[in-house]
């Protein structure tokens, strides 16, 4: 038998009788790649068991509890910030806008609260990023490079206050003017 591949179908052609015999198959089911339902249905139990062990596991973890409360020590403290918007600027005029919301991540509850003191300074920071960003790396018929971005107010930000653990991109978008 010679086979031969035509698309999806592969078409084994017999020397003897000239007859071609004709075996649809699924290349995913030729080399064993793809699973049964039976074991499809397997691994999806194991899953939902492992997730809902892993969630008891936590929930029972000793001065842990599920809710985020005000007396947690590791619980994440953030601080948001009003929107920015910022032209975006090519050549000589103002192509469009690029709207920014983004919170700060706290390191703990003091740094929190000594960056709800210093948001004027971070929120100027943060502008002055934005715009640089705006007119070097932002259009308003491209996508916007979202983590470029997040690092560029990182390295911004972080100066002006060390209590600043991580800067989180809310929403981001670029419109034409």
């Amino acid at each position: 038998m010679k086979p031969r591949t035509v698309g999806w179908r592969t078409v084994f052609h017999r020397r003897r009788t000239g007859a071609a015999m004709k075996l649809e198959t699924d290349p995913m089911h030729a080399f064993g790649l793809r699973p049964s339902p039976r074991s499809c249905a397997r691994w999806l139990g194991a899953l939902v068991i492992a997730l809902s062990w892993s969630a008891a596991a936590a929930g029972s973890k000793p001065g842990g509890h599920s809710g985020g409360g005000e007396g947690d020590a590791t619980a994440p403290h953030f601080v948001a910030m009003a929107p920015l918007d910022v032209p975006i600027v090519e050549g000589d005029r103002a192509d469009g806008r690029l709207k920014i919301t983004l919170v700060l991540k706290a390191v703990d509850a003091a740094g929190a609260s000594a960056l709800e003191t210093r948001l004027p300074e971070c929120r100027e920071a943060a502008l002055a990023a934005s715009i640089e960003f705006a007119r070097l790396r932002a259009s308003p018929s491209s996508p916007v490079d979202a983590q470029r971005l997040a690092t560029d107010l990182s390295i911004a930000l972080r100066p002006v206050d060390r209590a600043i653990a991580a800067v989180l991109l809310v929403e981001v978008s670029a419109r034409r003017a």
